[in-house]
């Protein structure tokens, strides 16, 4: 596309068009640019969630983990962090980046993403497909995660059970109990666990897929369904709460 401005008229008004053609381009750019990022977030977001569904897979058919996922049947929502090398997610000392799914009856909602932060020293180098699972087990628990900023254990924070290869290592499986966390790998927990982690939004991807607006507590409402990307995610945990119930 091509623009001419041309030397007849009134030179006023000719500066006055070239300072508007430049901000047409300049807005012009800056969409592009907006554009693409957007659409990247939007890629990387849909990864993440694929890479879920690979650790989730990978959770539900290890039978050291069968008395966790018989309280899916129970669980108000999951929330899984993926610790894929092959799909770029990883789960350091730094953190990771996770999705949360609520449960509505046999169902779950859509996923929303959250970061999770300071979780001790991260898995060992080396796993190609481990993950970080966290079975909420109270709607006061998966409220709190979705109003934003959370903390795990400690004063004030959630009653937490973590769970390792090593076996239970803070908190134990009884009431009281809102947070069970399980390690599919050995070297999350060394160090004190998941005791004073935070979570809260991954803006980023959230707002890819739902838009700047989003709401967390809104799009766990119901029973999903709108983002196709995550029916696989879904349909592995809807067949694990069925199997937990005994059907």
């Amino acid at each position: 596309m091509t623009f001419q401005i041309t030397s007849s008229g009134n030179p006023a008004r000719r500066r006055l068009l070239r300072h508007t053609l430049a901000a047409v381009l300049a807005f012009g750019l800056l969409a592009g640019i907006g554009g693409g990022a957007r659409a990247d977030d939007q890629t990387q977001a849909n990864k993440l969630v694929q890479s879920a569904t690979k650790s989730v897979r990978n959770f539900l058919v290890n039978p050291k983990w069968q008395a966790v996922r018989n309280l899916l049947g129970g669980a108000r929502a999951i929330f899984i962090v993926p610790h894929d090398v092959q799909g770029g997610f990883l789960l350091t000392a730094s953190g990771g980046q996770g999705v949360l799914l609520r449960r509505h009856g046999e169902v779950w909602s859509d996923p929303v993403f959250l970061h999770i932060g300071g979780v001790g020293l991260g898995f060992e180098a080396g796993g190609e497909d481990e993950s970080l699972v966290m079975v909420i087990m109270t709607d006061a628990g998966v409220d709190q995660l979705l109003d934003g900023a959370a903390r795990l254990g400690g004063s004030g924070g959630f009653a937490l059970a973590n769970l390792g290869v090593e076996g239970a290592t803070a908190g134990s499986i009884g009431s009281g109990i809102e947070v069970i966390s399980v390690a599919t790998a050995q070297g999350l927990f060394a160090g004190g666990g998941l005791q004073g982690t935070k979570l809260w939004p991954g803006d980023e991807f959230n707002q890819a897929l739902y838009g700047a607006g989003y709401n967390m507590t809104g799009i766990t409402a119901g029973n999903g369904g709108h983002q196709p990307g995550a029916a696989e995610l879904r349909g592995e945990l809807t067949k694990a709460v069925v199997e937990a119930w005994g059907r």
